[in-house]
């Protein structure tokens, strides 16, 4: 009967009424069909099994990649005793599709493995071998903006680098400093002993009120090796001195910007998400979402004058206050 009165009301109405009702019609049995519903991409995640602090920045990367609509997340802890083939099998029961390792550890069993699953890796420090990662690098972009914010004099920010081990992310800082109006100047070095002679010459180099000195987070040199003289030659020119390790900031570094783990984790499943799709070309990009640690004793030393406001956007201030 219902379709009798429904044939005998299209009869009566006209072509564009006819139009508009059917469009009425198809429309909610296209969002029902949409890919809200569709079904969740099978995701292996690697993780060390871990301790104390390091347990609780790695339960915020894994939050952040939970949160994603579209992965459907199960975890793979590793132990003393994981090896690729074990991991494999793992991977393989849980009918993973895409598989996302996070850290030093997850990065090198990652590579290993026999898998028809896209494996990505994130929270690494070095330079990956062929595996699309999210670096624990911070993107170049965030720094140069919190240091142009912050001095808007200085026109050049020096580093030193080695192309083998963070070119990528040199030549990406490169491009955003020019974009920025400040100039990244790189001196390349191939091994610690060379490393160790250019940063002498950038410091030599640099110029009070113009330049800034960047410390990777990354280096040929270890910041452990260079810090004690950097900061010393730094303060005595009045240098602003930029890293990517907070504790840098506190020893008398001027800022350091260091990852939301959480908002990383979110970035990397993002990544993922998009190389499983075809819409991610690039094999490696930096940290996006950083926080911001600053020393206020050097802040004064070198000239800047923050209001009450700048202060409180940090999230660490050193010396601390008490």
């Amino acid at each position: 009967m219902f379709n009798s009165i429904f044939n005998n009301y299209l009869a009566a109405i006209s072509g564009f009424q006819k139009r508009v009702l059917l469009a009425l019609l198809v429309i909610p049995c296209l969002l029902i069909a949409s890919p809200v519903d569709a079904q969740k991409i099978k995701t292996s995640l690697l993780l060390p099994k871990t301790e104390g602090l390091a347990k609780v920045i790695y339960d915020d990367v894994v939050a952040g990649i939970a949160s994603h609509p579209a992965l459907d997340i199960s975890i793979i802890r590793l132990g003393k005793k994981s090896t690729h083939e074990s991991v494999e099998a793992q991977i393989q029961d849980q009918h993973s599709q895409l598989v996302i390792a996070v850290g030093n550890k997850s990065y090198r069993l990652g590579k290993k493995l026999q898998t028809d699953a896209i494996v990505i890796a994130g929270g690494i420090s070095g330079k990956p071998n062929g595996i699309p990662t999210v670096s624990l690098t911070g993107d170049p972009e965030p720094t140069l903006k919190a240091l142009k914010r912050l001095a808007p004099h200085i026109k050049d920010i020096r580093l030193v680098y080695s192309d083998a081990v963070n070119g990528w992310w040199y030549r990406r800082a490169t491009k955003v400093g020019a974009a920025m109006g400040i100039k990244v100047i790189g001196y390349n070095a191939e091994d610690l002993k060379q490393g160790v002679k250019l940063y002498e010459q950038l410091l030599d180099d640099a110029l009070a009120k113009e330049s800034a000195v960047w410390i990777p987070l990354r280096s040929i040199v270890p910041s452990k090796t260079i810090l004690p003289l950097l900061l010393e030659k730094a303060w005595k020119k009045k240098l602003a001195v930029v890293s990517n390790n907070p504790s840098h900031a506190k020893l008398g570094g001027l800022i350091a910007l260091y990852p939301d783990h959480k908002k990383m984790g979110r970035q990397l499943a993002q990544f993922a998400y998009d190389h499983y799709s075809g819409n991610e070309q690039n094999l490696i990009v930096g940290t996006h979402h950083l926080r911001i640690a600053i020393n206020l004793r050097t802040s004064s030393h070198i000239g800047l004058r923050l209001s009450a406001q700048d202060r409180e956007s940090f999230d660490k201030v050193y010396p601390q206050q008490r």
